[in-house]
């Protein structure tokens, strides 16, 4: 598998509140995009509502995405569930696979995501 993009969705109760989660977020940048396979590590904050904020991943595969969260938590320790309730969260994950013209057809490179390739007749 070519690797998998997270999309984190977190909705904070006010602008303001938004503003410094993104400032203290912003600071863990660099450290995380040093990681094994950290390929894209950006947030976003919504024009239209600024209490939304958006992470968005893209890790060179699930298991390394998956080193970095188990990293995470032994560092940090899991986040408070009352406050992680509040914020709405939706974690998404997209797999993504690199594809090559075959016989007329798109094929992923790797064979071990042909299982899981939608294929339009």
């Amino acid at each position: 598998m070519a690797g998998v993009r997270v999309i984190v969705t977190l909705n904070f109760p006010s602008p303001e509140a938004a503003e410094q989660a993104v400032a203290g977020m912003a600071q863990a940048f660099k450290p995380v995009l040093q990681e094994p396979g950290a390929l894209q590590y950006e947030l976003f904050r919504s024009v239209d509502n600024p209490q939304r904020v958006i992470l968005m991943e893209h890790w060179a595969s699930r298991a390394l995405y998956d080193q970095h969260w188990n990293k995470q938590m032994r560092e940090q320790g899991a986040p408070d569930q009352e406050q992680a309730r509040a914020l709405s969260p939706t974690f998404e994950f997209y797999p993504q696979a690199n594809y090559d013209l075959v016989d007329g057809i798109w094929q992923p490179l790797d064979p071990a995501d042909r299982m899981t390739t939608i294929r339009w007749a």
